[in-house]
């Protein structure tokens, strides 16, 4: 079962390669040591400042760090959903792109 720390942490190590940023550029735009994004990453927790700091540098709502609706991020959640957002956020745009392409053909043949 995934921690909260941990499902923060994909959804920032996706926003960061999004932005095609490493981890010191993105610890310079918000202004924090580039350990503190590895950490972060790694699943431990950050402090109310940086997430508000992440979410400025990464253009979206703080909200949208945890999740929307059923997306949300829960302790100790374990359902496939969290094991995909982990596996996802190493990748770069080129190859969600793919990965998207792929579920889209792969979804077209879900049994009804």
């Amino acid at each position: 079962m995934a921690k909260v720390e941990e499902q923060l942490g994909a959804v920032v190590k996706h926003h960061r390669k999004r932005l095609g940023l490493t981890q010191s550029q993105l610890a310079e735009r918000i202004d924090r040591q580039p350990g503190t994004v590895q950490s972060l990453e790694a699943g431990n927790a950050p402090t109310f400042e940086t997430l508000v700091r992440l979410a400025s540098v990464f253009d979206i709502h703080l909200r949208d760090l945890f999740g929307i609706g059923d997306y949300a991020i829960e302790e100790g959640r374990s359902d496939p959903l969290v094991s995909i957002v982990q596996r996802l956020s190493g990748l770069s745009a080129e190859e969600l792109q793919w990965v998207d392409e792929l579920l889209a053909v792969t979804l077209r043949f879900r049994p009804s």
